[in-house]
């Protein structure tokens, strides 16, 4: 026996938010796909359209909770809300900082460089950035490429193909430009970008352009005064160039 739940009703406060975050979640897409917004800002709208997706499904979920014990919050709309909101918020930061960079690093094939010199380099940036300093991994893909994130479990990502075609100075290169991502948290809206599009049937009415121009410059500027040459950025892309076009 279920305590005090005889069934989810849908009555009309429930209709009322489930319509409201229809509402929420088609005006986040709107705001992402017409609007030239900062970074943080369509970082934001995405957490906030995953969490208007979200919430309808937590709201009935407590409400069958609330039944199956005998809690007030089963006929009470407020106290269910009250619940349903900070839970669905909750869930949404977790899944998007923490479960799914995990989940990332985990399945990738991938293994953990552990060697000194870029260990002992790249915590000296890190330091210098005021990071916590990320994990290097090297990927076992062929095709040279370097990409970042930055959550609870920030990482460097490095394919060994990339590894292969770089002497030191560049790969040292790359990593100066990947740690500047991480401070700008470029790589945050890549990783923001790619939950939306796993997790939200509409996400297709949003394909929504982002002009990372601006933040590649950055990027490269930094890498350009800390080793005080821009040659070796300059070599490591030529590279990495002549290697997509053959």
């Amino acid at each position: 026996m279920l305590g005090c739940f005889v069934g989810i009703t849908l009555d009309g406060n429930k209709i009322i938010l489930t319509a409201i975050s229809v509402s929420a979640m088609l005006i986040t897409l709107f705001l992402l796909k017409k609007f030239n917004l900062s970074t943080k800002v369509k970082i934001s709208l995405i957490y906030a359209h995953l969490t208007a997706l979200f919430f309808p499904f937590v709201l009935f979920t407590t409400n069958v909770a609330c039944g199956t014990f005998c809690l007030a919050c089963y006929s009470n709309i407020l106290e269910m809300t009250a619940i349903s909101l900070p839970t669905t918020l909750i869930l949404a930061t977790i899944s998007g900082f923490l479960v799914i960079p995990t989940f990332y690093i985990v399945s990738s094939k991938k293994m953990e460089i552990k060697n000194r010199e870029i260990l002992k380099f790249v915590k000296h940036y890190s330091k210098k950035l005021q990071l916590k300093m990320p994990k290097i991994y090297a990927v076992n893909k062929a095709e040279p490429i370097a990409f970042s994130f930055r959550s609870f479990k920030s990482a460097i990502f490095i394919s060994v193909g990339l590894l292969d075609i770089l002497n030191k100075k560049e790969i040292e290169a790359i990593i100066l430009h990947e740690l500047a991502h991480i401070k700008i948290k470029s790589s945050a809206l890549k990783l923001s970008t790619n939950i939306l599009r796993l997790f939200s049937p509409l996400s297709v009415l949003a394909r929504f352009s982002h002009d990372s121009t601006q933040e590649e410059e950055l990027a490269d500027r930094f890498a350009i005064k800390e080793q005080e040459t821009s040659r070796y950025i300059k070599s490591a892309k030529r590279k990495i160039k002549e290697y997509r076009d053959v």
